[in-house]
């Protein structure tokens, strides 16, 4: 998988580029923001989303539980992990009510919180592998579902060429002639017009 895309998002500059430092170091491509504001619009205007989104919890104005909102709408599959005071915890545990992965108390421990990334990255990649099932099933489904279209095709033409007194042997060119109009209608394509043809005269031909 590539490296993943991430949001940090914190008022407070010291801990921001440090943790900035910390976790581009880790791997992640890391973003940041200073305000829930600015994070906000980063989120609406990120192509493709971010895969992870760090934000504190308590902000001037846009709070995290609004950044965490906003990234959940962006993106439904990003992992979201706030970071809360030791007075904040009841609003931490809202967050993850409404789809935060985790939070993490400040002071944080580096231990605890390199501990929490790689639950981070054990859950992206398991989002990746479900979301990569998910297209899989989709093309098989498509992929079904042209195969019943195409038999669909094939039977609509065989009740064709079997209909009373047109069988291949007694009016062979008028077999090819309802083909060619199935053809024109589009319910055959020129593949199988051509398989068809082939038949018949395999058949005319035995």
């Amino acid at each position: 998988m590539p490296s993943p895309s991430l949001l940090l998002v914190d008022d407070d500059p010291m801990p921001r580029e440090t943790l900035s430092t910390l976790l581009q170091g880790e791997g992640f491509i890391v973003t940041t923001a200073a305000t829930g504001e600015a994070a906000e619009k980063i989120l609406k205007e990120a192509r493709p989303p971010f895969d992870l989104v760090i934000t504190d919890l308590v902000m001037p104005g846009k709070s995290g539980m609004d950044v965490l909102k906003t990234a959940l709408k962006a993106n439904p599959s990003c992992t979201v992990l706030v970071l809360t005071g030791f007075g904040s915890v009841r609003e931490a545990t809202e967050a993850m009510e409404l789809g935060a992965f985790d939070f993490v108390t400040k002071p944080m421990q580096i231990d605890q919180f390199r501990n929490t990334l790689r639950r981070l990255m054990e859950r992206r990649a398991l989002t990746h592998e479900r979301d990569e099932l998910r297209v899989r099933v989709q093309e098989l489904t498509e992929r079904a579902e042209r195969l019943e279209t195409t038999l669909g095709r094939m039977e609509i033409l065989a009740n064709q060429i079997a209909a009373p007194g047109l069988s291949p042997q007694k009016d062979p060119l008028a077999d090819l002639e309802r083909m060619a109009a199935l053809r024109a209608k589009g319910s055959l394509t020129e593949e199988e017009f051509e398989q068809a043809k082939r038949a018949l005269l395999g058949r005319w031909l035995a």
